[in-house]
């Protein structure tokens, strides 16, 4: 098995040399303080300022806090979220095109800028014609939910800027003769990638792609919700997963959305007769996920961070496990997702893929040879991965302790990947451009 690993270490490392994944790692470290503070803010909207979240409820803030108070609250967090996530794509092709450009030895401010401006341009809705002066963007494009556009995007000025841009030293001048020569001898790559820009927002049609995109993720949360069918439910899962991974998944809260014929009768059946057993449909998808496959986001990501707490010699990931494990903890598992980073990393494709499935696979067995009941009621937001299957079966202890053993054993098989990790972390940034 070690050799195994090995192999896989070394033919991962040989991949990680490539510019493009040498980007994506300077540009989510860059990154990291932005997307922690988005996780931080929505988790705190979520469990404290949510009339349905977890703090919410147990303090009963509804009672002793003042609505002003509470709105005020609300809107701020809320702002802080929306605002960090719904911009976070920009962020990104600006990183992604000044690290490209830097590889390169060329102007990597004005390449910044610039993937600024194209991914812009890409999100601009060419079609409204209307006379007034507020411009409208296809948000999609612009947000978190949209990581591998704003990548290719941000790599790909910085090309232009290597091939058609003037190779300098990075001496810093404050001479206005000095910035103007610099500007001039960016105007080349500048045009290029403005017209590049366009023209593939008009070609792709952008507002098209993202509306795909975008149906295309609801469609597969539809399918992980499959009452009928638990592979139905293992498949949506592990598509929802891979989106994920790959940077075109959602940033919001990850748990799926109790609804349908069946949940109500589960829901009705277990009110009725005080009990979650023998509920009509004992595999609901959307239960099972909530309750068993969901500890910390897509992917498990809650046991991949206390994984690293626990194995990695790294003081470098076991900072980033520290401060993304309380946001992760309660469902806002994005921090963790860029800091880590999971995003785009073949060394945690494997486990983030296979193991929601298993979990699945495990908890649909004990359920049906009446190890734990099925877990009908809904869970209040914020509520700790690992305690969903615990509220959700109204109090069942024998589905605590499962769900615990089956995170435990979540966390073992993360371990021997995070060792992988520490084998070579110290080759992969000594093989990094210095970044400032």
């Amino acid at each position: 098995m070690n050799v195994i690993f090995r192999r896989f270490g070394r033919a991962v490392m040989k991949r990680n040399q490539l510019p493009f994944f040498r980007i994506i790692r300077q540009t989510f470290a860059m990154l990291f303080p932005f997307a922690l503070i988005g996780s931080f803010a929505q988790m705190i909207r979520y469990a404290f300022l949510s009339p349905e979240g977890l703090f919410y409820n147990i303090a009963y803030f509804d009672q002793w806090v003042p609505e002003w108070l509470m709105q005020g609250l609300q809107g701020i967090f809320t702002g802080i979220s929306r605002v960090t996530f719904s911009l976070f794509g920009i962020l990104v092709a600006y990183a992604a095109a000044k690290y490209t450009a830097r590889i390169y030895h060329r102007d990597s401010q004005i390449a910044g800028a610039t993937g600024i401006i194209v991914i812009l341009l890409i999100a601009f809705r060419y079609n409204i014609t209307s006379g007034g002066s507020a411009m409208d963007f296809n948000w999609r494009i612009l947000g978190a939910q949209s990581l591998l556009i704003s990548l290719l995007v941000g790599y790909g000025v910085g090309q232009i800027f290597h091939w058609l841009g003037a190779e300098r030293n990075f001496q810093r001048t404050n001479h206005v003769i000095g910035v103007r020569e610099r500007s001039l001898l960016a105007m080349r790559p500048l045009l290029a990638s403005i017209c590049t820009g366009i023209l593939i927002a008009l070609l792709l049609n952008v507002a098209w792609l993202g509306k795909i995109i975008h149906q295309s993720y609801n469609q597969m949360i539809s399918v992980g919700q499959s009452d009928h069918n638990l592979l139905l439910t293992i498949l949506g899962v592990t598509l929802i997963t891979f989106f994920d991974w790959i940077g075109l998944g959602s940033v919001s809260y990850t748990a799926m959305a109790l609804s349908g014929g069946a949940y109500a009768e589960n829901l009705s059946y277990a009110l009725k007769h005080g009990s979650a057993w023998n509920v009509p449909y004992p595999f609901f998808g959307g239960s099972l996920y909530n309750s068993f496959a969901n500890f910390g986001g897509n992917g498990l990501i809650l046991a991949l961070v206390v994984a690293i707490i626990i194995a990695s010699k790294k003081e470098g990931q076991h900072q980033m496990a520290r401060w993304t494990l309380l946001p992760t903890l309660f469902n806002a598992g994005y921090g963790a997702l860029i800091g880590l980073p999971v995003i785009m990393n073949p060394l945690y494709l494997l486990p983030i893929l296979i193991l929601p499935g298993v979990n699945l696979l495990i908890a649909a067995g004990a359920i049906a040879v009446h190890l734990i009941p099925p877990t009908p009621y809904p869970a209040l937001m914020g509520t700790p991965g690992p305690l969903i299957s615990f509220v959700a079966s109204n109090g069942n202890w024998w589905s605590l302790i499962f769900t615990l053993a089956l995170f435990a054993f979540d966390v073992w098989c993360f371990i021997p990947f995070v060792k992988v990790i520490d084998r070579y972390d110290e080759q992969l940034n000594d093989n990094d451009e210095e970044v400032d």
